[in-house]
This record gives structure tokens, C-alpha cells and sequence, in this order.
């Protein structure tokens, strides 16, 4: 038997090395220098995603959590031909692969709008709706961008036309809402498009229909909103490492599964660096508006300028299209109506997922959360600016600590 080269190379080394690995000692476990007390375990407990509601609900919207209208809205979600030039869907702004945003500073549906596409994961736990909150349900928010000039400009008369005459849309509508559509006659003695938020041509045309006509048209406007926002409600987050490291900590006392930075960031977040203050829940967001010094007076001045159109839309909690009652109308019935303190108040946003949803604030000025971060550190500091925050000292390393923490949710 011949044996070649190679063979006696292994064999006489594979011992070597045997011997030599079993010599080697296993490393000794890293040391976490982050002591936790069961006071910091007990404050950040809330946080995590275990208290997130599992369920949806709006009293507004009887249709929220039914799979039909789930499905339906769906597809309306997706679909390029509720739009004026037949290439804009609710899709377009909010990506799925991006966390439903967009990544643009300002969204661009059919033209350049104002304001940057927030997430529409967990929107449903929320309370107002768009920067400014000038809608109160997410199924009114959904209208919004439909008749908006530079997002889809789609008046309500083109989308009854469209509902109407498409047969898949028809009888799924129809089946879901218990309301029958206008036949091609009834279609044929309405203008092909008009509304009350169009240009004035379409205003014209929406006035000169008769008071029935004009309500038996919001009707299928609004319940194509409440079978979209029951699709949208569907969109949620799922746990961070952020989650696990607290579950770990809750039942160990101590948890390696963050690194020390990002530990020394959740200390400095729910302590001395005030963010839990807003930023609280296990959204991290109190559903409040507040002042960061980052409205524009006299172009943008954020939720003061919306008090009374929130108010009085037609497509309100309090309106006749809404399915609740008028006493589960709590956050319409009570909200703030000071617009002093509300000017340059922006809605504070949920910071589940912020690393994948740049760029930043209401107006997308900020593309990094260290450009956030110097921001906060700086604001606070300029007499010039005026805003809700506390005073805040944050040195280069508290502010990495922070973005280590926010990237881990």
C-alpha cells in the first residue's frame, strides 16, 4: 500500500494541533460593566412590546377588523389607478420593503408635497393622524392623500365613477358595505370628476349636485377610507432586540444581548437625556404634540393651524359618516384648542423601527439620527428657539449611546 506525502504531512500534524487546541482555555465571559436596579428594570419595562395592544380598534370604523374589508382595502392600498395620472397608490409613499415610508425628504406622489412620509407600522394605535394630526381616524387620514392636488388629485366624483364601473370593485364593495352602487345610467348624470378639495372647476361641479347626491357620494368616499385603514391597521412592527433584552433582564437581572453603548443609551433615554418624557410607551410616543423648535412661522406652523379644520371635517369622529357615538368621541370632544401653545407642535412620532425610516422630522431636514441627536443637544441651548424641551446636556458620547439604543429597536 502506497501512502502519498500529504497523508504523513496530516498525520503527524493533526496531533500537534490536538494537542495544542486542548491546551487552549475557553475565553472567560465578558464582563458587563451596565448594572441595572430593579427601580431602571421596573421603568423600562413598559416600554417593550409585550404591551403594545394586539388589537385595533376605532369606534368610528365598524368595518376596522373585518377580513373582507381588509382584503378589499388591500388592493385599493395598491392600486395606481386611483390616481389622476394612473401612477400613484398609497403604496408608492409607503414601501413595504422601507417600512412603509418612502426615504425621501418630502413624499413625491403627483408632485412634491410639504411633509416627509411617516411609517404605517402600528399607525393603528394611534390617536391623530398626519404631522399635524388634522385627522382624527385613521380611515379619514386615508382620504386625505387621495384628493390631495400633489399626491393622487382624485376627486370624489372620479373614484364613485371608478368604484362603480369596475365589476371586481363593484361587487365587492356592494357585498362588504350593503349599499348598492349607481348603474351606468345613474353614473351617466354626474360629472366624471368634482369635489370639494379639487381645483375650481371641480368645485363648481361638486356644488352645483344636490345636497342627496353630494351625501350618497361621501358615503362611498368614506367607506373606501374606513376599508383601506382596516388593511393599514394590519401593519405592525415585530419585536427588536431591544424587546428580548428587556424580557432577558426582567427575568435574569442582567443582559449581554446589548452591547454596553447601547445600554448606557436606554439609561440616558428613560433618565438625565428626558426622551421617555415624549417618546414613552412601548410605541415611544405619547400621541401628544409638542414644540422642538422645528416649525416654520409663517409657512409651517405645525398643529395650531389645523384646530379648526380638524374640527369641523365632515369626516370626523363627530360626523354623520362616523359609526360611533358621540360620547366615544373622547379625543375630538377634549383636544387642545390653544393654538399658542400648540404653534410649531408636531405630532411626536413612534421611534419602533426609526433606524430604517430616514429621514427625520416633519420635513425629512435631518438624514441621520446623529444629525438628530445634535440637534436636540444644541436646540435648547439657542435663545433664539423657542420649544417645549428641557434643558439638555449631551456630550459626544451620550449622544452615540443613544443612537446605539435607538438602533436597537
Amino acid at each position: 500500500m502506497k501512502f502519498s506525502l500529504s497523508f504523513f504531512i496530516v498525520l503527524f500534524i493533526c496531533p500537534i494541533v490536538l494537542i495544542s487546541f486542548s491546551h487552549v482555555k475557553a475565553d472567560s465571559p465578558k464582563t458587563n460593566t451596565v448594572q441595572w436596579s430593579q427601580a431602571e428594570i421596573d421603568r423600562i419595562k413598559p416600554l417593550s412590546f409585550e404591551y403594545i395592544p394586539r388589537h385595533s380598534s376605532d369606534p368610528s370604523n365598524q368595518y376596522l377588523s373585518v377580513p373582507a374589508a381588509v382584503s378589499l382595502g388591500k388592493e385599493l392600498f395598491n392600486d395606481q389607478r386611483m390616481s389622476t395620472n394612473l401612477s400613484v397608490a398609497c403604496a408608492t409613499c409607503h414601501i413595504e420593503q422601507k417600512a412603509f415610508t418612502d426615504k425621501r425628504n418630502i413624499a413625491l406622489g403627483i408632485r412634491i408635497g410639504v411633509r416627509n412620509t411617516p411609517s404605517l407600522l402600528n399607525v393603528a394605535q394611534q390617536n391623530w393622524f398626519f404631522w399635524d394630526g388634522r385627522k382624527d381616524s385613521l380611515w379619514s387620514q386615508a382620504l386625505g392623500p387621495l384628493e390631495n392636488p400633489a399626491e393622487h388629485a382624485f376627486s370624489r366624483l372620479q373614484m364613485i365613477h371608478f368604484i362603480a364601473r369596475d365589476a371586481h370593485y363593484r361587487q365587492r364593495y356592494q357585498q362588504l358595505f350593503q349599499q348598492n352602487l349607481p348603474d351606468d345610467k345613474a353614473l351617466s348624470k354626474l360629472p366624471s370628476q368634482g369635489g370639494p378639495n379639487g381645483n375650481i372647476d371641480d368645485l363648481i361641479a361638486w356644488k352645483k349636485l344636490p345636497k342627496e347626491t353630494r351625501k350618497k357620494v361621501n358615503r362611498v368616499f368614506a367607506n373606501i377610507g374606513k376599508a383601506i385603514a382596516a388593511y393599514v391597521a394590519t401593519l405592525k412592527s415585530k419585536p427588536s432586540s431591544f424587546d428580548y433584552f428587556v424580557a432577558e433582564l426582567q427575568s435574569k437581572g442582567q443582559s449581554q444581548l446589548l452591547d454596553e453603548s447601547a445600554q448606557r443609551g436606554l439609561k440616558l433615554f428613560t433618565g438625565r437625556a428626558h426622551c421617555s418624557n415624549c417618546h414613552s410607551g412601548a410605541l415611544f410616543t405619547n400621541k401628544a404634540f409638542h414644540s422642538i423648535g422645528t416649525g416654520i412661522p409663517g409657512r409651517d406652523n405645525g398643529r395650531s393651524e389645523v384646530i379648526n379644520e380638524v374640527m369641523h371635517d365632515e369626516f370626523n369622529c363627530l360626523g354623520e359618516f362616523s359609526d360611533a357615538k358621540p360620547e366615544q368621541c373622547k379625543e375630538l370632544k377634549y383636544m387642545s384648542t390653544d393654538g399658542h401653545t400648540l404653534a410649531g407642535a408636531y405630532k411626536t412620532p413612534s421611534l419602533r423601527n426609526v433606524s430604517k425610516t430616514a429621514p427625520y422630522m416633519h420635513d425629512g431636514r435631518f438624514k441621520t439620527l446623529q444629525d438628530v441627536l445634535k440637534y436636540y443637544a444644541g436646540v435648547t441651548h439657542n435663545k433664539n428657539i423657542e420649544t417645549d424641551l428641557p434643558a439638555l446636556d449631551l456630550n459626544a458620547q451620550d449622544q452615540k449611546d443613544l443612537v446605539s439604543f435607538l438602533q436597537t429597536l
